[in-house]
């Protein structure tokens, strides 16, 4: 230390007139500062180099230089020069306090002859130039902590390229000092320490570049104009996403009557979704801006330059019903022609009626139903009712072994009653009032064609026309069923205002059910009442080979 202070004493002694002498300057703190806070701290600099100029002139030994960090903040600061460590602590301990300014030795004066250059104070704001480094420091044991110096900084490697990130947690730097880390036990700087390979780690572990992606800029939609509810327009663009084809294409085909792509659902849920009278306003003053329109607003211009449009689906819409009604009742209608019939032709239905009819009335005998002339239908239903005493057989299964041993025809009966079976579920009231709503409105539509264009009636008549003759051939079919109906009423005597055909054919449905039924039982008892019969056999002879051998065993004993 002695060493560095003999080195800066002779630095200074070996200056010339125009250099600087800065660090033999003492540090003088501004006078001004008790004035008003209000002030701008350019009139605070004014005026320490007011009251430093006055110094000057008073000290005739040696003129004075002003700092430029010299009394240009709000606080009072210490102008930096080459002050002790101890009157700079003192300093800046007192900042943010009012400090009664204190006044210090004068510098030690100058040979005759050199005078000090004032350097100009800097403007606040411009580059202000920075104290030179500390000097070296020469003490081997010196930690530079005191001192200052931090000596030749290490360089470290860094990387050209951009890298990988090794992701780790770092210690704090307080830990890492501590004696008995093992950070601290190796210094940073020592030769046992092995440095990697930077150039491999480079090439392996960087980044690869990515091209620049060329930026597009997204094209701007533009705003769809629709004249549609949200609710209603949604419906519309759903029900068009259907069609393999365009709005025009769509729009042809109901001009055409073309109805390969509409069935009876499709055409039903476009007359829902028709445009109504505002809508249509709208459309049709807003046809100039077609391209900026919404595709269910464009589907509905391209529907209204079809002419009658509504007439046309319509017309589709009633053709395809009655083609699909068509098509579902005629097979029904033959089934209940069939069973009424059936039950009308049948030779062993009566017969086998007579014969429960007897049994009926042989058991009723002394009762108060009496002797019955005939039954209604719906009796035989309760043959499965009456049962024999301790045993589960059923007047049925009594009176079929009696056919069975008797009049072996009457087993066929299920055979006859196969087609009633078939057409029982069927509701014949239902299906004749269907198919005069739909009769009706294929007339409302020929009238409407009536009254409507030449080239509509053209595309249209020849379908409606012929779908209201279907129509009255399956009126036609039901006529007559209504005409069976009435001979089966009389022919089952019951009222013909109050038969029921549903009714009769679920009847002999189960009718037959229980027949087959019980015949399959009856043929299950056959068995295995043979089966014990057969057994009874082989344990009667057991029995009688046993008695045998005892006898001959019994002979022999008394011999």
């Amino acid at each position: 230390m002695a060493e560095q202070q003999e080195q800066k004493s002779n630095q200074s002694s070996n200056r010339g007139p125009g250099e600087t002498t800065e660090n033999l300057l003492p540090t003088r703190q501004c006078l001004n500062y008790h004035k008003s806070a209000s002030r701008r701290s350019v009139q605070k600099a004014n005026k320490c180099i007011q009251v430093d100029l006055d110094l000057e002139e008073e000290n005739s030994s040696a003129d004075l230089r002003l700092s430029p960090t010299t009394c240009l903040s709000k606080k009072p600061q210490q102008c930096l020069g080459n002050a002790s460590p101890s009157q700079q602590g003192i300093s800046s301990s007192s900042q943010g306090q009012p400090a009664v300014p204190a006044l210090l030795p004068p510098p030690p004066s100058l040979p005759p002859g050199h005078k000090v250059l004032l350097t100009p104070l800097p403007v606040p704001g411009t580059y202000a130039p920075s104290l030179p480094p500390p000097p070296p420091c020469g003490n081997p044991a010196c930690s530079h902590l005191t001192c200052g110096y931090r000596g030749q900084p290490n360089l470290q490697k860094t990387p050209t390229l951009r890298m990988k990130v090794f992701h780790w947690q770092k210690l704090p730097s307080d830990v890492v000092r501590q004696s008995c880390s093992m950070w601290a036990v190796v210094p940073s700087g020592s030769k046992e320490l092995i440095e990697p390979d930077y150039a491999s780690l480079e090439m392996l572990f960087c980044v690869p570049p990515t091209p620049p992606k060329e930026k597009t800029k997204p094209k701007k939609k533009s705003k769809e104009i629709t004249f549609i509810g949200p609710k209603k327009s949604l419906l519309l663009s759903i029900f068009l996403k259907q069609f393999k084809c365009s709005n025009e294409e769509i729009a042809d085909m109901i001009q055409k009557g073309d109805r390969s792509q509409f069935d009876t659902e499709i055409l039903k849920q476009l007359l829902k979704l028709l445009p109504e009278g505002h809508e249509i306003n709208s459309l049709k003053s807003c046809k100039e801006q077609r391209s900026e329109l919404a595709n269910a607003d464009q589907f509905y211009l391209h529907l209204l330059e079809v002419p009658s449009y509504q007439l046309r689906i319509e017309c589709m819409l009633i053709c395809e019903e009655t083609k699909f009604l068509l098509e579902c009742l005629w097979p029904k209608a033959k089934a209940i022609r069939t069973a009424c019939e059936t039950l009308l032709t049948s030779q062993r239905l009566p017969v086998f009626c007579q014969l429960i009819l007897k049994v009926g009335n042989f058991l009723n005998y002394g009762h108060h139903t009496g002797d019955a002339g005939g039954f209604k239908i719906s009796a035989l239903l309760r043959l499965t009712e009456t049962k024999a005493n301790k045993s589960h057989v059923t007047l049925l299964h009594h009176i079929l072994e009696e056919v069975e041993k008797n009049h072996a025809d009457l087993l066929q009966l299920p055979r006859d009653l196969d087609f009633v079976s078939k057409a029982a579920g069927f509701h014949f009231d239902a299906m004749r009032a269907e198919a005069s709503a739909n009769l009706k409105k294929l007339l409302e539509i020929e009238k409407r064609l009536f009254l409507s264009t030449e080239d509509l009636k053209i595309q249209h008549a020849k379908s409606v026309q012929g779908s209201i003759s279907a129509s009255k051939n399956l009126q036609e079919e039901f006529d007559s069923i209504e005409k069976k109906k009435d001979e089966l009423a009389d022919y089952l005597c019951e009222d013909r205002k109050k038969l029921s055909l549903e009714d009769v054919f679920n009847t002999m449905k189960t009718f037959r059910e229980l027949f087959l039924k019980a015949l399959q039982e009856n043929q299950q008892r056959k068995e295995q009442a043979a089966k014990s019969e057969k057994r009874k056999k082989h344990l009667k002879g057991e029995d009688m080979k046993r008695l045998k051998r005892e006898d001959e065993s019994s002979i022999l004993n008394k011999k």
